[in-house]
């Protein structure tokens, strides 16, 4: 029986987004921007910039905005953030 090895991507968020996304939301500076890089064997790697800024209305909310790079966010009922980059967007039609 062969196996087939799975090549699972390595994702990589600037080590200081945490510092980043406290420090907008303890309103100390009014926006500030973290990276985020995908690799997997075989593939193009994936960068991206995500924007940190209070939102305009409720200003105990951080918003999260990609700025650079092909790349999602979706935050779920809990406040929890998801953070997606895919290759192949662009064979799928997105």
């Amino acid at each position: 029986m062969n196996k087939a090895a799975l090549s699972l991507p390595v994702v990589s968020v600037q080590n200081t987004f945490p510092h980043v996304i406290q420090e907008v939301e303890d309103g100390l500076i009014p926006y500030d921007k973290f990276w985020v890089s995908c690799y997997k064997n075989s593939e193009p790697s994936i960068h991206a910039k995500v924007k940190a800024e209070l939102d305009d209305l409720n200003r105990s909310l951080v918003r999260l905005n990609p700025i650079e790079g092909d790349v999602d966010i979706s935050r779920d009922d809990a406040g929890v953030c998801a953070i997606s980059l895919c290759w192949f967007k662009d064979l799928i039609g997105g």
